[in-house]
C-alpha cells in the first residue's frame, strides 16, 4: 500500500469539505445582505415619518392661510 496518495475516501472528504466551505461562504455573504437591508428599511421608515410629519404641518400652514389666519 502506497501511504503517498489519499485513500479516495479521504478524497471524497477533502471534496465535501471544500464544496460545504464555498456554501457556508454564501450563506455569510447573504446574511450580511440581510442585515444591510434591515439597516436601510428601518432608515427609509423613519425617513418617511419624518416626511409625513412635515406634510402634515404643511397641511396645517395651508388650512390657516385659507382661512385667512395669517401668522
Amino acid at each position: 500500500m502506497d501511504y503517498s496518495d489519499p485513500y479516495p475516501a479521504d478524497s471524497e472528504q477533502f471534496m465535501l469539505i471544500e464544496h460545504m466551505a464555498g456554501q457556508v461562504e454564501k450563506m455569510e455573504i447573504s446574511m450580511q445582505d440581510m442585515m444591510s437591508n434591515t439597516v436601510n428599511i428601518q432608515r427609509l421608515q423613519k425617513d418617511v415619518e419624518k416626511i409625513l410629519s412635515d406634510i402634515e404641518k404643511l397641511k396645517d400652514k395651508q388650512r390657516t392661510f385659507a382661512n385667512g389666519n395669517h401668522r
